[in-house]
């Protein structure tokens, strides 16, 4: 996960480069990139004078901006719609039906308008990406295909699958993991990442709009990132959670196959492929998350163990706490037992707090700014 630093860091490195192929300044009507993305210079300069204040008002280098920043901050490419047209069922481009998504994601209809070439763009940029579904088919064929078996919730049992059980050929991160909260979203998760754009999330996730027929209740929630492009993230609902109950929840990646098996309680729950995982240095985040302004969480992670690949009958092996982040300025990280910059074979960390400064956005707009994180390197 980059913060927006990190990404800003990232354009001013390269700034030297794009100033040498710099087009003219902002003025020009919106244009079709060579992505297929809209992009109005002109907007964006008035749009965010922040941008302006440090890149200028040259269209290539806004673009530049909008391509490796302003995406993932939820910043938009061209203006919206000031006034709402009227829809007619079954105002579609393709497979796209606008009324459907304006009706469907009212919390998009409040910010872009009812003009169907910006909802097809959202849903290109950011929508598909995030699990809206573009027409009423599409939910539909969702809704029937869902898995709606429970998982008990409660404590680990003595028996079941564990760090110890896995072979060599194994990375793991477990945890028991507790989750609370306020408002309309809220989570607790696991993961596993490369540093490279790849990861493997598992955890407990609370979400009012979240797809049917899980919004407004609690799920194990997995997150598959192949990587950070459009459609690179699957999300996949592995059955009913339980709210401030303690739950064993474990990742375990086959560094032979790249498989990742999911389980909770020491029961498989759900399994995925990742090869890009095995590229790069792994480390095993744990973090707690709220969606909008106003959303509390608590999330609470006990018995944080780890597994290396090439270990075996080890119930946790050593590895070193990087640090402890957090992204809001609402949300708190604190740890008991081993401290962040030393080394640990369990950990405690315990996220919490209230969503502030994310104004129109929310955790999918805005993912790099909810959270509070443990991280740990289990390259070292």
């Amino acid at each position: 996960m980059k913060s927006i630093r990190t990404i800003l860091m990232t354009v001013a490195s390269v700034l030297f480069l794009a100033i040498a192929f710099a087009g003219p300044d902002a003025q020009a009507a919106p244009v079709k990139m060579a992505d297929g993305t809209m992009f109005d210079a002109q907007y964006y300069a008035s749009a965010y004078p922040d941008v302006v204040a440090v890149f200028g008002t040259n269209a290539d280098l806004l673009y530049m901006h909008y391509q490796l920043c302003g995406k993932a901050e939820g910043r938009l490419p061209v203006a919206p719609s000031a006034a709402a047209p009227a829809l007619t069922t079954g105002a579609a481009t393709g497979d796209f039906d606008a009324t459907y998504y304006a009706t469907k994601y009212p919390d998009v209809a409040s910010i872009l308008g009812y003009d169907p070439a910006l909802l097809k763009l959202h849903y290109d940029l950011y929508g598909k990406a995030e699990g809206r579904f573009p027409n009423a088919a599409a939910e539909n064929a969702a809704t029937a295909a869902a898995v709606t078996t429970p998982v008990a919730g409660g404590a680990a049992p003595a028996a079941g699958v564990t760090i110890s059980s896995l072979g060599s050929r194994y990375a793991a991160v477990s945890a028991d993991v507790m989750l609370d909260g306020t408002g309309t979203g809220y989570h607790a998760k696991i993961s596993l990442q490369n540093g490279i754009g790849s990861a493997i999330s598992f955890g407990i996730q609370y979400d009012l709009f979240g797809q049917k027929p899980y919004n407004g209740k609690t799920v194990f929630l997995s997150e598959n990132v192949v990587n950070n492009l459009p459609g690179g993230q699957v999300y996949t609902r592995h059955g009913y959670a339980q709210l401030g109950v303690p739950t064993n929840i474990m990742i375990a990646l086959d560094t032979q196959t790249g498989m990742v098996y999911l389980y909770v309680n020491g029961t498989l729950v759900g399994q995925v492929a990742n090869t890009n995982l095995l590229q790069g240095n792994l480390s095993a985040v744990v973090e707690g998350a709220a969606r909008i302004d106003g959303d509390t969480v608590f999330a609470n992670f006990t018995n944080v163990r780890f597994k290396k690949a090439g270990t075996s009958n080890t119930n946790g092996d050593r590895v070193y706490f990087w640090q402890t982040q957090n992204t809001n300025a609402g949300i708190a990280t604190a740890y008991s037992g081993s401290a962040p910059g030393g080394w640990c074979t369990s950990s405690n960390i315990t996220v919490r707090g209230t969503i502030v400064g994310l104004g129109p956005f929310d955790w999918d707009s805005a993912y790099a700014n909810v959270s509070g994180m443990g991280i740990y390197a289990l390259w070292l």
